[in-house]
């Protein structure tokens, strides 16, 4: 399996607008600690925190990069792909791993402990707790599923209907369950190499290079305009 890289410059303007997300939950976490020094210091931890979660996310995504190196030369892989959507903005996906059997956009989540999900509504064990999640993982890859779908589906033809798939992998949970959920939910990379090794066919090697081609060739231009409301006249009152 060959991994590609993405333009830079859709890659600096993602980054510029995360950099642009964290300055101003930033911001805000320090106006509700009531600024001066105490809300300074909360907001220092919030963007350390940030900074870790992210860390977390690429050691995982690496692992999971060596992990599929055993799948064909015919298959490609973007780590931390990027797709503009409809609304000026981009969306990030974990991991984009392209063949024959289909387009998986992989969310990767290194939590730890013990998780529930029923019909995309998750839990996490705290104690001996159950605790509703505000986040929804498979929530956010439905998400990514619907985006990824807008962008590439006007650019290809003669393409199956049902070739893009949206799994969620939890490298190093202690425990999961899920009923009902929309998309899968992986324990673990063991799990992932064998659903991308079992699942039949449904690309040829033309479709999924052109596939991979778009991703590889998507930039900040590709980000659609906002459409632009053509101005009410005013006509001047007669008068009468």
């Amino acid at each position: 399996m060959r991994i590609l890289k993405q333009s830079p410059s859709l890659q600096q303007a993602f980054q510029a607008k995360i950099q642009e997300k964290i300055s101003d939950n930033r911001q805000e976490v320090k106006q509700d600690l009531g600024g001066g020094l105490f809300g300074e210091i909360g907001a220092g931890f919030f963007q350390f925190k940030q900074f870790r979660n992210q860390i977390k996310g690429n050691l995982g995504e690496t692992f999971l990069s060596l992990l599929l190196m055993s799948l064909p030369d015919n298959w490609v892989m973007f780590k931390n792909a990027l797709i503009p959507t409809k609304s000026r903005n981009i969306t990030e996906i974990d991991l984009l791993i392209i063949g024959n059997a289909g387009a998986f956009l992989v969310e990767v989540k290194t939590w730890k402990g013990s998780f529930s999900a029923n019909q995309d509504k998750w839990k996490r064990r705290e104690g001996a707790k159950w605790v509703p999640l505000e986040n929804s993982p498979t929530s956010q890859s439905i998400y990514h599923k619907k985006m990824f779908e807008n962008w590439i589906m006007p650019q290809v033809s003669g393409f199956p209907e049902n070739f893009i798939f949206a799994p969620v992998v939890f490298p190093v949970a202690k425990w999961i369950g899920t009923t009902n959920c929309s998309v899968p939910v992986l324990h673990g990379f063991q799990e992932l190499t064998q659903m991308l090794q079992q699942y039949p066919k449904c690309l040829t090697n033309e479709q999924v290079l052109i596939i991979s081609k778009l991703v590889e060739n998507c930039d900040i231009s590709d980000i659609p305009k906002p459409s632009t409301k053509p101005k009410p006249i005013l006509r001047k009152s007669s008068g009468l």
